[in-house]
C-alpha cells in the first residue's frame, strides 16, 4: 500500500478460516495477541474480531499510522503469540487501507 501521509490512521484487515471446534481458542488467541502487540508497539487503537456467515473470520485492527502498523508487522514475526494465533488459521489473506472518512 502506498500512503502519502503516514500519520493518517490505517486499517489492517485479515481474513482467515479456522476449524469450528477451535472457535473459543481463536477468540482467546486473538485477545492475547492484541494485548501483546499493544504492550510492545504503540498505536493499536482497536482490535476487532468477527465471523462471517460463511464461517470465515475477519480481524480488523485500526492503527494510528502506517508507521505503527509497519513496526508491529516487523515485530510479529518474532512473537510467540502471533505464531500461536496463526497456527489455528488457514487460507489467510491480509490487506491494509488508509482511513479516509469516519461517520
Amino acid at each position: 500500500m502506498s500512503v502519502e501521509n503516514t500519520n493518517k490512521p490505517v486499517i489492517a484487515i485479515t481474513r482467515f478460516k479456522a476449524k469450528p471446534e477451535d472457535a473459543e481458542e481463536v477468540k482467546a488467541k486473538h485477545a492475547t495477541l492484541a494485548s501483546t502487540v499493544r504492550a510492545a508497539v504503540p498505536g493499536l487503537e482497536e482490535a476487532r474480531l468477527g465471523r462471517g456467515e460463511d464461517g470465515a473470520w475477519v480481524g480488523v485492527w485500526r492503527w494510528d499510522s502506517q508507521e505503527s502498523l509497519r513496526k508491529a508487522q516487523e515485530l510479529a514475526h518474532s512473537l510467540p503469540e502471533a505464531e500461536a494465533a496463526f497456527a489455528l488459521a488457514s487460507d489467510v489473506t491480509a490487506e491494509t487501507a488508509e482511513l479516509i472518512q469516519e461517520s
